[in-house]
């Protein structure tokens, strides 16, 4: 029987000059071994443990031939060949006979549970856990089983084992914490992990190297804005006096680090940002920021509006253009210099700004200008106007302040270890069905908004025109606005055109561009058609919108689920592999191969997929919703209309009818997390089991029901 053996080398801290730190640190896989078994396979233990031949190990326990606790040479056990090969029936089996949980074996001199961390066989960790294994237990180097996980950026296993209670700043011999292990692998969601949970984020080795420093050898800029986030000392200086901005010069990290330094609200050399006028304090304010961002459109807006209607098209066009390019400029310059996610215009309530400036200004505009004129010859127009203008109004601002679905969290870590064994217990511990970042089990149709921060229940999609995500609780209210400003535009045109005509023609009527006819209009209220113009102008993204969510109601699809069908994104991202086959298997791999559940562990790191940073046009396509409206647009030419496979469709009325007959309050807020499916209300806060659309036999009605699905299927 060939030895399994781990081997590790702990690299040096960077030396001034040197090369960057190489990767005989990393944790390298326990070896199954290659030589050929000595007896025949029905006699041979660690043969059968490693296959998971458990039929064969119970003939051998049971007729006395061997022991659960037996051990080769090397003190490793059945346990510990069927722990690394995920043999989950074989591992149980042995416990329940009386494996020793805590037998530590081969050259790594480690327990079998650190053997399963070693290959991200959480569900194998987690059994061993039920059966009292010592965590704190050390293998030869000196590593428990978090630094194990971490080493490996398993980030479901880190959060097993942090819920144990296993501290989180144990070090090794060296000195390193699981902090400083997953910041020089740059996983950023283990460095999060451990971050949330206390880990000290000023920790130093025996060198005097901290978690900032040994992130620097690896350069993740996620890594190091967490890491600074939570308060690294910037300055703090290694045995040899090395600072952070040193270390970074010799990795050849300067760029990550000083991008995270300047996310953070630092200069490249370490020191808080200093502003004229005081505007550091008022930019790193999240609240003043965003009333900032969101009331700054209102001044562009009336500015530009000014200069186009008191100087000639020639001068005035161009000026106003000028201008509110510099304007915006400016606001996004003060957001840049605010917290992180506060950098892209487009994730903050800039835009949610400029639909609001525009409505307050149609508004103004219609009230002071437009209804004298046009009150007796436009009575009903006036009065439809006002009706669909003081619903937009109050659908859009109700859509925006409005709970969207926000699941709620988990008040302590006793309810989130129920849920991690719950999971474990339904076979679903894994990124479908649970979130790392909330800590939560994810319901059906749930999504983890990165904007938000939050999961949320029924997830459509993140609208930047609401600053809000759109989903269970707000999507009908969402859908209304849009079909209310739709109809509300066209009433507007047709009142500014009635309002023109009853304006005295101007004196001077010479325009260059336009014809004499048209010139006459022009010139009546340049300030009403300008702003006629800016709103016709959105009638383009509208009507795509409301053409969308309209298909989307009558499928009873969301948007989130729409375009997933349609990423063709690389499907080596976390979120394309099949996590839900991380289950242990009865009968595994034959020994030395990969399996499924080799590659769906390796996900779990959860760490950014490289990919292309997108283009302008493409941000642009995705604030507009653009790539949506094209998505369905060919699902529609493709007569894919219908979608069958939808478990939550039941046709095109049923869909509508769910919608529309809902019971919930269009005027008021809706109970949160509840909505109408089949008929019946839901509460999509804790709707788990997926439904199954099942005709009744004496009639055509559909009902749905629960499905008790077998364990382990997802």
């Amino acid at each position: 029987m060939s030895t399994a053996s781990t081997q590790r080398t702990t690299a040096p801290p960077p030396k001034a000059g040197s090369q960057a730190v190489t990767d005989n640190v990393e944790l390298s896989n326990v070896q199954n071994g290659s030589a050929e078994p000595s007896l025949p396979l029905e006699e041979d233990i660690m043969q059968c443990a490693r296959i998971g031949a458990l039929e064969h190990i119970q003939k051998m326990i049971e007729s006395g031939r061997y022991r659960a606790n037996h051990t080769d040479p090397e003190n490793i056990t059945p346990l510990h060949w069927s722990a690394i090969n995920n043999q989950y029936a074989v591992c149980k089996y042995l416990l329940d006979h009386g494996a020793d949980v805590n037998a530590k074996g081969g050259e790594s001199n480690a327990t079998a549970a650190m053997w399963a961390a070693q290959r991200c066989h959480f569900y194998i960790v987690n059994l061993m856990i039920q059966y009292g294994v010592d965590l704190l237990l050390v293998d030869a180097q000196g590593y428990n089983i978090l630094h194990l996980a971490t080493i490996d950026g398993n980030a479901f296993l880190v959060v097993l084992l942090l819920l144990q209670n296993i501290p989180v700043d144990a070090p090794d011999p060296q000195g390193h914490t699981s902090l400083m292990w997953a910041g020089y692998k740059g996983w950023p969601a283990c460095v999060d992990l451990l971050l949330k949970w206390g880990a000290s984020v000023n920790a130093a080795d025996d060198n005097g190297f901290t978690p900032l420093h040994w992130a620097l050898v690896k350069g993740s800029r996620p890594c190091l804005e967490k890491l600074i986030e939570y308060g690294a000392d910037r300055f703090a200086k290694t045995n040899d006096g090395k600072t952070p901005a040193e270390c970074s010069q010799e990795m050849n990290s300067r760029g990550p680090y000083i991008r995270a330094l300047q996310d953070q609200g630092y200069t490249s050399d370490g020191q808080p940002k200093q502003l004229p006028l005081n505007l550091s304090t008022f930019a790193r304010d999240r609240s003043k920021i965003s009333k900032f961002l969101y009331l700054f459109p209102f001044l562009i807006m009336i500015i530009c509006a000014w200069i186009i209607s008191h100087f000639s098209i020639f001068i005035g066009l161009p000026l106003s253009v000028a201008v509110g390019v510099a304007l915006q400029w400016g606001a996004q310059w003060i957001g840049q210099q605010g917290p992180s996610d506060f950098h892209a215009i487009h994730k903050t309530p800039y835009l949610a700004g400029i639909f609001s400036g525009t409505l307050f200004y149609i508004g103004f505009d219609w009230l002071w200008l437009i209804l004298p004129l046009t009150y007796s010859n436009y009575f009903f127009s006036n009065l439809f106007f006002a009706v669909l203008y003081g619903l937009t109004a109050y659908f859009y601002f109700l859509a925006m302040t409005e709970d969207p679905g926000y699941i709620p969290k988990l008040s302590s870590r006793n309810q989130q270890r129920d849920v991690v064994q719950e999971l474990f217990n339904l076979w679903k511990f894994d990124e479908e069905n649970f979130c790392i970042q909330c800590m939560i089990r994810r319901p059906l149709r749930s999504k983890h908004c990165r904007r938000c921060g939050r999961c949320v229940a029924k997830h459509d999609h993140h609208c930047p025109w609401i600053n809000s995500c759109v989903a269970n609780n707000n999507i009908r209210h969402f859908y209304l606005y849009i079909v209310s400003m739709w109809f509300g535009i066209i009433f507007y045109m047709q009142l500014v055109l009635g309002y023109l005509e009853a304006l005295p023609a101007p004196a001077d009527s010479t325009c260059n561009l336009l014809p004499p006819y048209l010139c006459t209009f022009a010139l009546r209220d340049t300030w009403t058609i300008t702003l006629s113009i800016w709103t016709l102008m959105q009638m383009v993204w509208i009507s795509m919108l409301m053409v969308v969510q309209s298909i989307q109601i009558a499928k009873n699809i969301t948007t989130y689920e729409n375009m997933k069908r349609h990423d063709h994104t690389s499907p080596h991202g976390p979120s394309h592999l099949p996590l839900h086959n991380a289950r242990p298997t009865t009968l595994g791999a034959s020994p030395g191969s990969a399996s499924l559940n080799d590659t769906a562990a390796a996900a779990t790191r959860i760490h950014p997929a490289t990919r292309a940073p997108d283009s302008m046009f493409t941000k642009l396509k995705k604030t507009l919703g653009i790539d949506v409206f094209f998505a369905t647009a060919s699902d529609a030419s493709a007569g894919k209309i219908k979608d069958r496979g939808n478990p939550f469709s039941r046709g095109v009325i049923g869909n509508c009818k769910d919608f529309w007959c809902d019971p919930a309050p269009i005027f008021k807020r809706r109970a949160a997390g509840q909505s109408y499916l089949g008929g019946d209300v839901i509460d999509y806060y804790t709707m788990y089991d997926r439904p199954s659309i099942l005709r009744s036999r004496g009639g055509g009605g559909m009902r749905y029901e629960r499905v008790a699905t077998e364990e382990g299927e997802d």
